[in-house]
Formats: C-alpha cells, sequence, structure tokens
C-alpha cells in the first residue's frame, strides 16, 4: 500500500504541473505536433527502506541487515513516439552495474570427529566465520506511458509503466575464516609430536550466482526536459523502481578451501598420513571442509527452490531418501529490487 500511494502522488503531482504548464501552449500547431525521439541516460539509485536481508552474527548476538538490493550505477536507452505534445509511448532498456553489499555474516560450529574402537571421538571443534557479499546485474525492459507538459523550453513530463527484468543474476560471493579448538588425539601416536596448543586455521572464498524466476514490477519518472533546440534536448529526472524477484536456482562456481595447523611442528598433511597407518582415515571433506569446488557434493554445489519441502523433495530435513548426488531443494526467497535514483540524460527529436 505505501508502494502505491507513493506511484499515485507523483502522478497527480505531474497531472497538476501538466495543467499549469499547458496552459502557456494551447496553440492548434502545438496539439499536433508528434514524432519519434530517442533518449540515453545514466543514473544511480539509493535503496529504499525495504525488507530483512540478512543478519551479522556472532557468538552472542545478531543484528538484521535491511533494506533492498541497490542497482547502484545503470545505464539507459530508450526510444518513444509522441502522439502530440501531451501523449506518447516509450520502450526503455536498462542495465544495472550493481552495488556490493553485505547482507549476511554468520559464526558457526562445524565438529569435526570419528569413531575409534567403537567410540565417537572428537578431533577438533571447528568454527566458520563467514561473510556474504551480493551484487546484482540485470538487463531490465521498461515499456511505459509518457506524459508531457507541452512544447516549451522547459517542459515536465513523468513516464509510468512496467519494470521486467529480462536477464540477470545476483552474485554472491563468499569470504570465510576457520579456527579451531586444540586438537587432541585418543592416545599418543608414534611420529606425532606433542600437540598441545596447535589448532586447525584455513580460510575459504568462494562465489555463487542466483537466478530469479519471471517478475514483473513497476517504474515511475518525474522529470524537467530542457529544449537545446529543435533536435536535442537534457533531461534530469526522479525514478522509481518497485521489484521483488523470487529466486529460481544457486549455483556455486568457484570454491576453493586453505587449511594448515596453526601453531604446529608439522603440518597437516604429515599429521593426516601418519593418524592414517593406524588405520584412523580423516578425510577434511567429510566434515565440510573442501579444497575445491571438484570435492563437493551436486547437493552442495546446486539449489533449486520450490514452494514447499515434503518427502518427494530433496532436502534432508523432509526426505529420508536425500540423495547428496542430486541438487538440493529449498524454500524459495523473494529479494527486493525496489531503488529511488536519479538520471540525467540527452533526448534526440526527429
Amino acid at each position: 500500500m505505501k508502494k502505491l500511494h507513493v506511484f499515485t502522488t507523483l502522478l497527480f503531482t505531474f497531472l497538476a504541473l501538466n495543467i499549469s504548464f499547458a496552459q502557456d501552449d494551447t496553440s492548434d500547431e502545438a496539439r499536433k505536433k508528434s514524432g519519434v525521439y530517442v533518449r540515453a541516460n545514466l543514473g544511480y539509485g539509493f535503496a529504499t527502506t525495504g525488507e530483512v536481508q540478512g543478519a551479522i552474527r556472532d557468538e552472542s548476538s545478531a543484528i538484521g541487515v535491511y533494506g533492498t538490493n541497490e542497482p547502484g550505477l545503470y545505464t539507459g536507452i530508450g526510444i518513444g513516439y509522441m502522439f502530440n505534445d501531451y501523449f506518447g509511448l516509450d520502450l526503455g532498456i536498462s542495465y544495472t552495474l550493481g552495488k556490493a553489499k553485505v547482507q549476511d555474516v554468520y559464526y558457526e560450529e562445524l565438529p569435526a570427529g570419528f569413531q575409534f574402537g567403537g567410540t565417537d571421538f572428537t578431533l577438533l571443534n571447528a568454527f566458520i566465520f563467514q561473510e556474504r557479499t551480493f551484487t546484482g546485474k540485470q538487463i531490465r525492459l521498461i515499456p511505459s506511458l509518457v506524459v508531457r507538459g507541452g512544447s516549451g523550453k522547459v517542459v515536465p513530463y513523468a513516464r509510468f509503466g512496467l519494470m521486467i527484468p529480462i536477464a540477470g543474476k545476483t552474485y554472491t560471493d563468499v569470504k570465510a575464516d576457520i579456527t579451531s579448538t586444540e586438537i587432541s588425539l585418543p592416545f599418543p601416536i608414534p611420529g606425532v609430536p606433542d600437540l598441545s596448543g596447535v589448532s586447525l586455521a584455513g580460510d575459504v572464498t568462494a562465489q555463487a550466482e542466483t537466478e530469479g524466476q519471471f517478475s514483473l514490477g513497476w517504474n515511475a519518472s518525474l522529470g524537467l526536459d530542457v529544449k537545446i533546440n529543435d533536435l536535442i534536448s537534457v533531461f534530469g529526472e526522479l525514478d522509481m523502481v518497485s521489484l521483488t524477484i523470487k529466486s529460481k536456482k544457486t549455483t556455486i562456481t568457484e570454491y576453493t578451501g586453505n587449511y594448515y595447523l596453526a601453531n604446529s611442528p608439522i603440518s597437516l598433511e604429515d599429521l593426516l598420513s601418519t593418524v592414517g597407518l593406524l588405520g584412523i582415515n580423516i578425510d577434511l571433506a567429510d566434515f565440510g571442509l573442501y579444497s575445491d569446488i571438484s570435492e563437493m557434493p551436486l547437493s552442495e554445489k546446486e539449489i533449486n527452490y520450490v514452494d514447499e519441502l515434503n518427502s518427494s523433495t530433496n532436502n534432508p530435513q523432509y526426505n529420508s531418501n536425500f540423495d547428496e548426488n542430486a541438487a538440493l531443494d529449498d524454500l524459495a526467497l523473494r529479494q527486493s529490487y525496489s531503488s529511488i535514483g536519479l538520471n540525467i540524460g540527452i533526448r534526440f527529436n526527429f
């Protein structure tokens, strides 16, 4: 309702301006002017107040991150046809370059243990501190109705119509640091020195891409057009976008993990090799500590978004026959791409 109120206010504000300006331009010749124009613009969008996007978490607290996926810098071109000095149609296309925004930071425990002699034994407790940064890039089609205030030197105008994303993805960059408590062994192992004070450490970098489902939004612009000559005019405008996109699929495209022993007299590779000689085979990948994307099962590389999770979806919480070699099913998310921006541009009239 709040967004609808903003659109209504923009429209009626313009109509009031239109009536005022039109009183100075009432000749029959002016009313009959029509023609094709092309335009180009450069703008910058700011996030509107919005939904919860994520949270900043640590061991003892969590703070919500609010807002929208800001378009940041964007460019656009358009072609239009004016039926007369007051009404026309416009078809624009816009490319948003996207502004990186930290939306999610969390702290997670990842216990790593194994069985020895029939007894569960915890080798270490690993903790992951992870930061996710989101950047959205889109190509948008914008069919609009144009209302102008006449044909004077300075003319107010408004465009309002649909916002249709036709291509684009949201890119997620992940950075994670891994630490652990002291490594402990079930008994002294020949060839392994004292590991008191030794802990596992490491870092992970990854990138994921999220595709959205077909979505429709709204666009409204209110501006002033300044005539330079019969061919060229320049304009400045306030632009508003109301757009929400439902997620379709997420794919991890890059993943690199580096792990090592901190404050240790031996390397991690030597420790795992020596322990392995005793029949205690430890693979860090079994604990979700992957070295590269090839080690990851498909369920950790791809997510398909659905509206309902049940026993027939591939999700371990709801399906006892979960297949880790198939894409994970998870509930669909809705991300806001609404914004308010400022545009400047040039228009060629034919």
